[in-house]
């Protein structure tokens, strides 16, 4: 359940179903995914810092006592299985916030994992940005995946030539697939940059902490030293 495309009441009828006539266009009973996920099931919550706080105390009662009712029904069902939730929010600052309920925060918690960022990813694993340039090139490429492996080594030995082994990666996998489809159709790729403005410092300092974040990409190192140099 994408919990960031729906509106509460759709959250709540998503998750625990209704009876017909329990709000505006429920012309029917359905039955809600704790339902059909059956009793020992899984069901995934994406986008868990998203939940409204009135849904959060309904999902927490469903974690303490397994049992939940639909929207506009008295009866209470059972629900056993597991719930697997996601996001992409810091869940202590929502805390500390109020917009996330501590108590269900600990319920959720048991197992993490953390995905690692593709700058993190590619630290420990650099050939990680051959297999992942190839799978886009595929996907890109789908009627012509003859063309994808040349495109794909053109696009690395550009990455490697352009944004060196340091560039953070700030938009992750998905700036990596536009990066990949620049280099493909227009052989280059301006990063955006998002600087925060700051007056610390002369433009040396400013240049060397840019430089040591892997903020450029070749040209622009060349752009900015000489403008430096000769500014």
């Amino acid at each position: 359940v994408n919990l960031s495309a729906l509106s509460p009441t759709l959250i709540e009828s998503e998750l625990f179903g209704h009876r017909k006539g329990a709000f505006s266009g429920a012309i029917g009973d359905r039955e809600g995914w704790l339902e059909v996920a059956g009793e020992r099931g899984t069901v995934f919550l994406d986008e868990i810092g998203e939940l409204d706080l009135s849904i959060q105390v309904k999902l927490l009662r469903v974690l303490q006592s397994g049992t939940f009712s639909r929207v506009g029904d008295t009866e209470e069902r059972t629900f056993g299985g597991k719930f697997i939730v996601a996001t992409n929010r810091d869940l202590s600052q929502e805390m500390a916030a109020g917009r996330f309920r501590e108590d269900l925060y600990y319920r959720l918690c048991a197992d993490m994992i953390q995905t690692p960022t593709l700058r993190e990813q590619l630290a420990d694993y650099p050939d990680d940005l051959h297999w992942l340039t190839e799978f886009i090139a595929r996907r890109v490429l789908v009627d012509l995946p003859e063309e994808s492996g040349a495109l794909a080594k053109e696009a690395v030995d550009w990455i490697a030539v352009q944004m060196g082994p340091n560039y953070a990666w700030p938009g992750n996998i998905r700036e990596l697939e536009q990066c990949v489809r620049n280099v493909m159709i227009r052989k280059s790729y301006t990063p955006i940059r998002n600087h925060p403005v700051t007056s610390c410092g002369t433009a040396q300092d400013r240049f060397a902490r840019d430089v040591a974040a892997g903020r450029f990409t070749l040209e622009e190192l060349i752009e900015n030293y000489v403008s430096m140099i000769y500014a």
